[in-house]
């Protein structure tokens, strides 16, 4: 601190004036001034006890601190001027906390077995191949534009959830509720067409159907039923996978009749054009839909969008089925799956009604049918009804009837072979009865005439079991 001193120092510590700036002679001599100017002309000189002038000092003080930071204002500190850039920031608004969303989370019982999904998303193209099981409570996770979370990367539609549960389930048991509660009915696979557009729902009753469209001719298989809706599987030909249950109304699926149907696989390879308008092939076995007609040819779009004309017998009605079949017969008189081949064979082993639980009354008509055309008697007898509530005779008594027919087997195949020929096939459920209906080909709409039935009932232990004499 001994260095050499700044100018402005000394200045400081001197003061900026030599002399005193404003004293009491200098307050007595304005005043005398005012006062020789007021009327009267002269006023007595003021008086200022000592003790009052402390405050006048202080005042000048002041003054001078004043007028030297004044003076000295440059070599105290530089201004800084920032030109102005024009813009001037608006004062933000105060952010809105957004509530936490509603989850409606906890353990919930399903209507019915349902397709998970790996987001919640309506048909999307990530696939799961998974199936949730509608006879445990699920717990749901989360809740997300119409979906549940119900595990990492599995959602279901939140229709699915059965909100009545809890409630039922203090007034009765749980197999009572099981029983009672509205369940999505899983089926026996069997083959319809659409008989007018309609584009297929996430759940029974969406407002508003989020899916593709299904128009005129599409075959599906049907593998669900809900009320007035039946669950679908389905084949995309716009490159999309449209993962998820799709659902259509009852009234838009007509029996299958391959006379309708505008979807099939290709017979012969055919020259065709990708999405980009490069020349390819499409192969037999391709899966492809009708656009168009033209000229004695079919305009066609195959699974993977490309496009071709193709000669209309080169088209075999059908997509869910092979090209080894018989073209004019209703695929719904024979069995779908391997699977239900080996169960069948399976039952001829034991024939005893444990191996029928949860088969759909159309499998035991196949297994019937299958049975008789072998002239296996023994399995046939199995398939029926029994009991002092039916008019079923005794296994002597009806084995010794068929046995006085010795080509029994024979007729049995030719009279089926003939409704084979004639004849599409559904099923009908009503309570314990059920019915396999039979409609003549090319009927339109069928007149009592046209069609057949074949009975069906369900026991005590809820197995389906065939009525005696099924179809008088």
């Amino acid at each position: 601190m001994n260095g050499p001193k700044p100018e402005w120092y000394d200045k400081l510590k001197s003061g900026p004036f030599t002399r005193k700036t404003f004293t009491m002679d200098d307050i007595y001599r304005i005043e005398q001034k005012t006062a020789e100017s007021a009327p009267g002309g002269r006023v007595r000189k003021l008086t200022i006890p000592k003790r009052r002038r402390t405050l006048p000092v202080l005042a000048a003080v002041f003054l001078c601190v004043a007028a030297a930071a004044f003076l000295f204002r440059g070599e105290l500190e530089p201004a800084v001027t920032k030109a102005w850039s024009g813009f001037v920031k608006p004062t933000e608004p105060p952010q809105a906390t957004v509530p936490p969303l509603q989850q409606e989370t906890g353990t919930f019982y399903l209507k019915g077995d349902a397709a998970v999904v790996s987001e919640p998303k309506a048909f999307g193209d990530e696939e799961t191949e998974t199936t949730v099981n509608s006879e445990n409570a699920v717990t749901v996770l989360e809740k997300r534009n119409g979906f549940v979370k119900i595990g990492e990367k599995r959602w279901i539609p939140e229709w699915y959830l059965n909100k009545d549960a809890e409630k039922r389930l203090k007034e009765v048991r749980l197999s009572q509720f099981l029983r009672e509660r509205p369940v999505v009915t899983m089926t026996a696979p069997y083959y319809g067409v659409i008989m007018q557009d309609v584009n297929f729902s996430l759940y029974p009753g969406e407002p508003k159907p989020s899916g593709g469209v299904l128009k005129y001719g599409r075959v599906v298989e049907v593998i669900r039923d809900y009320r007035d809706w039946v669950c679908v599987n389905v084949f995309s030909y716009d490159g999309r996978k449209y993962v998820g249950d799709k659902w259509v109304p009852k009234e838009n699926v007509g029996v299958y009749d391959s006379s309708v149907a505008q979807e099939g696989l290709l017979k012969e390879r055919v020259e065709a054009l990708s999405p980009s308008g490069t020349p390819a092939y499409l192969h037999p076995g391709a899966r492809i839909v009708i656009e168009g007609e033209a000229d004695g040819f079919y305009r066609i779009r195959s699974q993977s969008t490309y496009t071709a004309k193709i000669n209309k017998s080169d088209f075999l009605p059908n997509p869910f089925l092979g090209l080894e079949r018989k073209e004019d017969t209703d695929p719904q008189w024979y069995f779908t799956q391997e699977e239900m081949l080996n169960r069948y064979e399976d039952f001829t082993k034991t024939r005893t009604d444990d191996r029928l639980k949860g088969l759909e009354p159309i499998d035991i008509f196949r297994y019937y049918v299958m049975a008789s055309e072998k002239g296996d008697w023994e399995t046939v007898y199995a398939l029926l009804i029994k009991g002092s509530d039916y008019a079923t005779p005794g296994r002597e008594e009806y084995l010794s009837d068929i046995g006085r027919e010795p080509d029994a087997d024979k007729q049995a195949k030719q009279k089926w072979d003939v409704l084979r020929k004639d004849y599409t096939l559904y099923q009908e459920i009503s309570g314990d009865s059920a019915y396999i209906v039979m409609t003549k080909r090319g009927s339109g709409s069928p007149s009592p005439e046209d069609k057949q039935a074949f009975s069906l009932t369900r026991n005590k232990a809820g197995i389906w079991k065939v009525s005696w004499l099924p179809m008088q």
